[in-house]
């Protein structure tokens, strides 16, 4: 690796590996000059490599990143996004010591929530007009369908049943072409089925939504006047967002903004913009950027973030909006800071007419109010690369006649489920709410610290798997741990003295836990690397494992509690809770615990008299050791884990005690459960083997009763010999013929055999 801290100020051309080096894919950076060494790389998207990270001002890292477009529930993709970049926050501040400023912004104005609240508001209204499913009801519905699917799903061909038709389509193949597809599909198949079958008003409202709303927009849409509408929707979605955040234990921002309390200083902005000639108004009101006049400018670069997007009109449009106009654009690349609005749209005024800002100005004005005209990193999703963030770039950099408004930009990677990528549009989300309810907060972050943060993750069982096992095996290090401490403390206590000597195998320990300090710094030095630095913790924790597995009652709880302080402090710094002690992270098995000291104490005590009254009765009843062994064994087995307490035997010392949660408690009584099933298939194997000696016992007895002289005259033999000497031989074969010298001496070895049979039997009676 080259040693940064001998460069200075430079520019630095960065190129998309899987282009060719050519003009057309390359920017220009300009690396910060360092102060002292810089010690930890981040990857820029400028750069499409890791470079050296160098702050601006030794008190500050300014940092901006992009918040919420609020209109929605929030979905996993979101949750990967936000918990990645607090990981990285936390990280810069809690580890490298950064005074980091955190501006991040909510958007509430904007084409998506004008539509949904336009949207909402009418379908809302239409419902409150209909009280049954009438004629007239079907109708209006049926044609809304009918425009639905001539938008939506120009492929069929209008012949026959919809409904049938669309359960001869491959909706998963199809998606991967048209990824909105299978979503109008099956929109339109529900409308349809209701239109035929539907009887329940709620259900069929409910069910005809997605088709209706387009329709009742298109026709009632610039009725819609009252501001306090669409306020009203982004404010809910504000708060939703807000509580997810704090579900998910995402730090708040050190500066939140909101768009529309910066509508003066955007129309300012674009002010500015417009005067230096990089901006233009259109006859319609709106003002739009010269995409063409300020790349061809010597002292500019349009779309360094993504190069090779410039001219993709999908990404373009996208970013416009669906409300957008276009009316007097130069160029088709050109992009929206000021958008006159239309009947049915929120407006604020300003020198081209009433309108609203552009989505992409409303970061670059917010960001700027705190950062001026230069920033150090800036963030957030991938998928805001090209246009929004490349957009931000060229409009701020105009503004400012500056080079390079971002010094560092981080983008979070795609999150996927199951290989699926995830879209609000596609109505395929996984919301936060509903992740929370499957998964804890503690193993969403695990899930999101062992991927990458600009890598894609695949939200998949696998990922899942891993996730559960590393939990599980630091909780279990930390309770033995904190049970081993208060064991030694309590010895401490009444007078013990322990040797604190350290040996071979603490030596050894306190090694591997230097060596994971090394590790982790590394890491972390290492672009943040949380998927190396979590995996280092649990190597030290397999460490720590193996050394009280080795070193038995001669253990040292010392070098175990500075392993375990270790760990936490960086679990803490990644952003888990942890306990007070620093001893583990806070449990999550969301057990309650009583305010009242009585309450809490009261099931412990009655279990600990239960037990006295126990062994006192049965002490003045001078019963059997047994009945006391017995009586500890359901102590601990039963009433005491069902206290989530668990006892741990121990050679030669007293029982660990330790706190379970639900999920470890579980896990001890399935265990309890399979040790009794395979002591009663043991005792079912005994009593089967007893029944088997017995039976074999009686048989010998049955046969060592036959006199010797009359065995081979019984029914068996009588089918193979018809004719005996005086001792009881068979001589001959049933037929007449005579039996052979050799068949006659091995008689003679069975008739001896049972001779030594009968007499022992015979002997046993008379004793």
């Amino acid at each position: 690796m080259k040693n940064w801290s001998q460069f200075g100020q430079r520019t630095i051309i960065a190129c998309k590996p899987r282009f060719p080096l050519s003009r057309q894919f390359m920017t220009t950076w300009i690396q910060p000059e360092p102060q002292k060494p810089a010690q930890l790389v981040l990857y820029n998207t400028f750069t499409r490599s890791k470079v050296p990270f160098v702050p601006t001002s030794n008190e500050e890292v300014a940092w901006y990143s992009c918040g919420p477009t609020v209109y929605n529930s929030s979905h996993m993709g979101h949750a990967r996004n936000y918990v990645t970049i607090d990981i990285n926050r936390r990280i810069m501040q809690d580890y490298f010591g950064y005074n980091v400023r955190f501006i991040q912004n909510v958007t509430d104005i904007d084409d998506k929530i004008i539509i949904k609240a336009r949207q909402e508001y009418l379908f809302a209204q239409y419902k409150k007009s209909h009280t049954e499913i009438s004629a007239e009801l079907k109708k209006n519905v049926a044609t809304a369908l009918q425009e639905y699917i001539s938008k939506n799903i120009p492929e069929w061909d209008g012949s026959g049943s919809f409904v049938d038709w669309a359960k001869t389509l491959d909706l998963a193949a199809l998606g991967v072409q048209k990824p909105k597809l299978p979503m109008h599909v099956k929109a339109a198949v529900a409308a349809s089925n209701e239109l035929q079958h539907g009887t329940d008003l709620e259900s069929f409202f409910a069910n005809i939504q997605d088709v209706l709303v387009p329709k009742l927009d298109k026709e009632l849409g610039s009725t819609v006047t009252d501001p306090e509408i669409f306020k009203a929707c982004s404010s809910y979605w504000e708060r939703k967002f807000d509580e997810d955040m704090a579900a998910l234990n995402v730090l708040p921002p050190s500066v939140t903004t909101r768009v529309s309390e910066y509508v003066p200083e955007i129309v300012e902005f674009v002010e500015k913009i417009v005067e230096k000639g990089y901006a233009y108004a259109t006859p319609d009101g709106s003002v739009y950027f010269n995409v063409a006049k300020f790349d061809k400018d010597p002292a500019h670069e349009y779309a360094k973030l993504q190069p090779w997007s410039k001219g993709n009109m999908e990404l373009i449009a996208d970013g416009e909006g669906s409300l957008s106009a276009a009316n007097g654009k130069q160029n088709a690349s050109d992009f929206a800071l000021w958008k006159a609005s239309k009947a049915g749209e929120p407006s604020w005024p300003s020198p081209w007419g009433h309108g609203r800002p552009g989505w992409h100005i409303e970061c670059s004005v917010m960001a700027s109010d705190f950062v001026g005209s230069q920033m150090d990193i800036h963030s957030g999703g991938i998928d805001l690369a090209f246009p929004h963030h490349d957009n931000e770039l060229a409009q701020s950099e105009a503004h400012f006649d500056c080079k390079q408004w971002v010094n560092y930009f981080l983008h979070t990677g795609h999150l996927h489920i199951e290989g699926q990528k995830m879209s609000k549009s596609l109505k395929n989300f996984i919301t936060i709410e509903e992740a929370l309810q499957r998964y804890s907060s503690r193993q969403l972050r695990l899930c999101f610290g062992l991927v990458q943060w600009n890598n894609s993750l695949d939200f998949k069982e696998s990922l899942l798997n891993e996730v559960r096992s590393m939990e599980s095996s630091l909780s279990k290090f930390f309770k033995n741990v904190r049970a081993l401490k208060a064991d030694n403390d309590h010895r401490l206590a009444s007078g013990e003295v322990i040797s604190k000597k350290y040996g071979v195998h603490e030596k050894q320990l306190a090694a591997d836990l230097e060596q994971c300090k090394r590790n982790v710094h590394a890491a972390f030095c290492d672009n943040l690397s949380t998927p190396l630095a979590l995996r280092s913790l649990l190597e030290q924790v397999n460490s720590a494992n193996n050394y009280i597995s080795s070193v038995g009652a001669d253990l040292r709880v010392d070098v175990l509690v500075q392993s375990a302080l270790y760990i936490t402090r960086i679990l803490s710094v990644v952003g888990f809770d942890v306990r007070k002690d620093g001893l583990g992270w806070e449990d999550e098995s969301g057990a309650q615990t009583g305010s009242n000291l009585e309450e809490q104490l009261l099931p412990y005590l009655k279990v600990l008299s239960n037990f006295r009254d126990l062994v006192r009765s049965s002490a003045i009843a001078k019963a059997d050791y047994k009945v006391f062994l017995e009586a500890t064994d359901t102590l601990r087995d039963k009433d005491l884990l069902n206290l989530n307490v668990s006892l741990d035997d121990r050679s030669g010392q007293g029982a660990l005690v330790k706190f379970l949660n639900e999920t470890e408690k579980q896990e001890l009584l399935n265990q309890q459960e399979e040790r009794q099933q395979q002591q009663l298939e043991k005792e079912r194997r005994r009593l089967e083997q007893l029944k088997l000696k017995e039976e074999k016992e009686k048989e010998r007895l049955a046969k060592a009763r036959i006199d010797p002289k009359e065995m081979f005259k019984s029914d068996e033999y009588r089918k193979v010999y018809e004719e005996w000497d005086e001792t009881g031989l068979p001589v001959k074969l049933v037929g007449g013929e005579e039996v052979t010298k050799s068949a006659k001496k091995k008689l003679i070895k069975l008739q001896e055999q049972q001779r030594r049979l009968f007499e022992a039997y015979q002997k046993s009676q008379t004793v």
